[in-house]
């Protein structure tokens, strides 16, 4: 008998136990004693007889050896203390699906360190029902995930977190350019706070917000983390994108303040991914919701908040910021062409946005109108002296958007306009006023090396760049006459030979601003990506390339001994602009394409080898016509159309000439009569499939060899000049007739 329960006991010390609390099934079929059950601490009452065992993937060696299931206990584990042996873990015992699921998205303290998506496969790997196979197709996808794949998905993150820190992305990369700081930022984080973030599904303000905002995210990993394609970065949060234009547009007839900031950043991401049509058309709707809103007027006489009904300081400001940008944003896309303009600053009857110091700590102010030393005539006598002082940088850039829509009508309108050198003409108050614009900048907005980092600390550089860079933009535009064959002008000025120091004073000018243009944007550059985000900072780097290149190759004698060190000092500002355009890939489709043009514009001009071209070597015109190749500055095409568009006077990489290159069914009344004869297969074109062959036609026609046509950006284009206007260009004179030009600080 003692033999047979011997021979029972040695049986049993082979059953597996499946640890269920109070005994095992395995021990109690077979009559045996449990020993972990009765080692382990008894089942009270009211507690689960059913509850599982916490699963652990620690294993000790001794139980890895014996093939036994071990319970990860430390420092030793229930079967080594029952065997009394050894119990030792290896030094790295987690598996690798662990360490993925750990790895942070980002260096920073209480950033997501991976994506619900993520989360949801680790969870269903260690689940029992699943197969061998299963649980390793599971642990692959997880192995192939990316961190940033809860950018990706279809809906907002559930986690407040995730979206707090797209919000800030947002906030210190957007909103501080251009006139995109009207959403108040302490009042948005508190509503973010109290009850936004779980209404956030209907909410086209926070969509586009965490779209813009994941841009920058990805941009940040990818410089600190793990590199990703520049495309792959302009596509996150695209879907919550595509969700807050649809909630904007379903709820059309509901205007409100919030549906109108979100279509303005609409517009603004609508450009930064190529989708010019869909920006055109949003650019309407902004202004009709401003009239619908009423915001053009003040909310009422109480500027300073001193009664207590009606909105607060921060409301009041906002809605001043909203209105501006909407008429900067109309500016833009009328490019000076009154037929495109649907905003006139007649109209709008508020005080221009105070300093954002003031907005954000939401202290009442007053400040002046768009004229210079004029206020609202219900605003406090008291106030008047402080109003300039209370003004920042986005009152400036809107002072500077009305220069520069005055200059691009006056532009396209030259056979209306005075002889250029006469001292009352309009390019003579133009030329006035950009001056005095520049001149009345604050010390704190000046482009110094002091003011710079002030900016950057506050992320307001790349603001401070887009300002700058916006005027000397201007400056090239206005000082255009010097150059008709780079600019097809509507109707160029033809300068006597007394006026030839006057025409050589304006080529200067014209390629001293190009210059300006490359520093400020190679000094920008140098701070990070980040802050060169201004959806017009691409076109303004390519037209500063062709400027300075048509002045290398057309201007003066590359051959001559004393044009040599302005061809090294304006190749290095060549290949800067073509170092920021690479930069601005991630965060603009149409950087990729305008970087490979320029590129090929060094390349053939031969301004890098010192063997310069000077035969027919004009800068390739991005959205030329094919059918234009080779035409004579002088001589009309043949079949000349009979009705003049807004196409023929607008540059090929305006809002406006981009929009309608993505319109299947235009009428095409630009074109010229050979073309009337096309079937309509060639007219009518697949309307699903546009946006992607415009990114591709930019690069086919990008790479054009064209002899005559280029210019920058809301230039004039269609000339109806004759030969005779088109003198022979001449040297610089190295005399500074110019006492007035801006001394750029780094040149």
């Amino acid at each position: 008998m003692e033999e047979g329960q011997e021979q029972e006991h040695q049986r049993g010390l082979e059953v597996k136990c499946d640890e269920r609390p109070g005994g095992c099934d395995n021990c109690r079929r077979l009559k045996l004693t449990c020993i972990v059950s009765a080692s382990s601490p008894q089942v009270q009452h009211g507690e689960s007889r059913t509850a599982k065992v916490k699963r652990t993937y620690r294993s000790c060696t001794a139980c890895r050896t014996a093939k036994a299931k071990c319970c990860g206990s430390k420092p030793e584990c229930h079967r080594c203390q029952q065997k009394q042996t050894n119990c030792v873990y290896e030094d790295k015992t987690q598996p690798r699906w662990t360490n993925i699921l750990t790895r942070r998205a980002d260096s920073r303290q209480g950033e997501p360190s991976w994506s619900p998506v993520q989360t949801r496969e680790a969870s269903r790997v260690s689940s029992p029902e699943l197969s061998r196979t299963q649980r390793a197709l599971t642990l692959q996808r997880v192995e192939n995930s990316s961190p940033l794949d809860w950018l990706e998905t279809a809906s907002l993150p559930e986690d407040p977190v995730k979206i707090g820190l797209l919000v800030q992305e947002y906030f210190s990369n957007i909103s501080p350019i251009r006139c995109f700081a009207f959403v108040h930022q302490p009042s948005f984080l508190q509503r973010l706070d109290t009850g936004l973030a779980s209404e956030s599904q209907r909410h086209a303000l926070l969509h586009i917000i965490c779209a813009l905002g994941a841009q920058f995210y990805a941009l940040e990993y990818s410089k600190t983390i793990e590199e990703i394609p520049p495309r792959s970065v302009l596509n996150m949060g695209s879907a919550w994108a595509k969700t807050a234009q649809r909630l904007v547009l379903e709820e059309l007839g509901c205007v409100t303040i919030d549906n109108l900031m979100a279509t303005i950043l609409l517009h603004d991401y609508a450009l930064r991914m190529g989708h010019f049509a869909n920006a055109f058309m949003l650019s309407s709707l902004t202004t009709r919701m401003t009239q619908a809103l009423q915001i053009n007027l003040e909310y009422n006489t109480d500027i300073l908040c001193k009664e207590s009904t009606g909105l607060s300081v921060t409301e009041k400001e906002s809605r001043r910021r909203l209105m501006w940008s909407c008429y900067a944003l109309d500016a833009l896309v009328g490019s000076g062409v009154d037929q495109l303009t649907l905003m006139d600053e007649k109209h709008i009857k508020v005080q221009l946005p105070c300093h954002d110091h003031n907005f954000l700590q939401q202290i009442p102010s007053i400040t002046e109108l768009l004229e210079p030393g004029q206020v609202l005539r219900f605003a406090p006598v008291t106030s008047h002296p402080e109003a300039a002082q209370n003004m920042g940088i986005m009152a400036y850039f809107i002072r500077h958007v009305a220069i520069r829509k005055r200059v691009l009508w006056y532009i396209k309108h030259l056979d209306l306009a005075m002889l250029p050198w006469l001292p009352d003409s309009e390019f003579a108050i133009l030329t006035a006023d950009c001056r005095a614009w520049y001149e009345s900048l604050p010390a704190s907005l000046q482009f110094t090396p002091d003011i710079i980092y002030m900016h950057k600390a506050t992320s307001r550089l790349g603001a401070l760049c887009v300002l700058h860079c916006s005027h000397f933009e201007t400056m090239c535009d206005l000082y255009r006459l010097s150059a008709p064959a780079l600019y097809k002008l509507r109707a160029a000025f033809e300068f006597p030979p007394e006026q030839h120091d006057f025409l050589c004073h304006l080529k200067r000018i014209l390629f001293d601003s190009a210059k300006n243009l490359a520093r400020i944007i190679a000094v920008t550059a140098n701070h990070g990506e980040s802050m060169l985000a201004d959806s017009r900072l691409p076109i303004i780097t390519y037209d500063s390339c062709r400027i300075m290149v048509y002045h290398c190759t057309q201007i003066i004698d590359p051959m001559a001994e004393e044009s040599k060190a302005l061809l090294r000092e304006t190749l290095g500002h060549l290949k800067t602009n073509i170092s920021a355009l690479k930069k601005m890939r991630s965060l603009n489709a149409i950087a990729e394409s305008l970087c490979s043009v320029a590129e090929t514009m060094l390349r053939r001009s031969g301004i890098e080898s010192e063997v310069v071209r000077q035969n027919n070597i004009i800068p390739d015109d991005p959205y030329s016509s094919p059918d234009e190749d080779g035409q004579s500055p002088g001589i009309a095409p043949p079949g000349t159309p009979p009705q003049r568009t807004p196409d023929s006077v607008l540059n090929p990489l305006s809002i406006y000439r981009l929009a309608r290159k993505s319109v299947p069914e235009r009428h095409a009344p630009e074109t010229t009569s050979s073309s009337v004869n096309c079937t309509e297969q060639q007219v009518v074109q697949d309307a699903g499939n546009i946006n992607q062959a415009y990114l591709n036609d930019l690069q086919t026609l990008l790479m054009s060899d064209l002899s005559w046509e280029w210019q920058p950006a809301d230039t004039a284009v269609g000339s109806e000049i004759d030969a005779a206007c088109l003198l022979p260009w001449t040297g610089v004179p190295n005399s500074n007739t110019d006492s007035w030009l801006p001394t750029f600080p780094f040149g």
